[in-house]
């Protein structure tokens, strides 16, 4: 073989190399690049400012794209049973939510965030404790994470699709009470304070308005953890970023950044 066909051949084999190997490349990243489940105007978790994503979700799912070595894509719903069912279809990989709300087909990281709830009802309800609600209809958001917990307490939970129509259920008595986690029940009571105090002044209306907290040791904190549906793998690469990411205090910054405390002490 002549000296010109050897180079000819060694200049073809280095050619196919880094082929192959730029190919290898591009198939181990689309491996790796996963998408996460987000609910539309959900803050703190998920929210849009412009054209951009922000948010406790959206910073988490960034810090997991840099200890596990992968590409994280969102898909935002607009409730958490459509963002539920597209889970279950496989059109998203993983969600943030609370693992007792899913069957046992579903695989999820060990839980990371514990998010108060606040039981609430009206100054002219009826039934102010828990203990006497058995079997009463309780509202919560589409965005809630409390229908395990009802169901659990032997309530039954009923969707609103914002604070606005679950009071306006509580005051005609379609639901007994309502249940938000705590940065949203703050958040109303900032938005309305006449529902945390009634005026000077006030009317009966306005008397009868103002909501009243029902304090009891069963009404738990939701338990937030990553969830995947069939996914055993992706389940390991999540669990070992978030164990990661638990080590090094970054979810506790993020909790002290968009809920103002610690929600990761259970």
């Amino acid at each position: 073989m002549s000296k010109q066909k050897k180079f000819y051949l060694l200049l073809l084999s280095t050619f196919l190399g880094l082929f192959c190997l730029n190919f290898k490349s591009t198939t181990v990243a689309a491996r790796t690049s996963f998408t996460m489940g987000i609910l539309e105007n959900d803050k703190p978790y998920s929210y849009k400012n412009g054209q951009n994503w922000h948010g406790f979700s959206i910073e988490l799912a960034h810090q997991l794209e840099e200890v596990t070595d992968t590409k994280i894509n969102f898909q935002a719903y607009s409730s958490q049973e459509k963002m539920q069912t597209a889970l279950k279809n496989g059109q998203i990989d993983f969600i943030l939510g609370d693992k007792a709300n899913f069957s046992k087909s579903y695989q999820s990281t060990k839980a990371f965030l514990y998010p108060k709830n606040v039981l609430f009802t009206r100054q002219d309800a009826k039934t102010k404790k828990l203990d006497k609600m058995l079997h009463k209809k309780v509202g919560l958001l589409e965005s809630g994470q409390q229908q395990a917990l009802l169901k659990e307490l032997d309530l039954k939970p009923v969707v609103f699709a914002d604070p606005a129509e679950l009071l306006a259920a509580l005051e005609k008595s379609q639901i007994s009470a309502g249940i938000l986690n705590d940065y949203n029940y703050y958040a109303l009571l900032k938005a309305e304070p006449t529902l945390a105090k009634a005026p000077v002044k006030a009317t009966k209306a306005e008397e009868n308005a103002v909501l009243h907290r029902i304090s009891d040791p069963n009404v738990l904190a939701s338990s937030l953890s990553l969830i995947t549906h069939n996914h055993p793998k992706i389940n390991e690469t999540l669990t070992k970023g978030i164990d990661e990411l638990r080590s090094t205090e970054k979810i506790a910054e993020l909790s002290q950044k968009y809920f103002t405390k610690d929600l990761t002490l259970n």
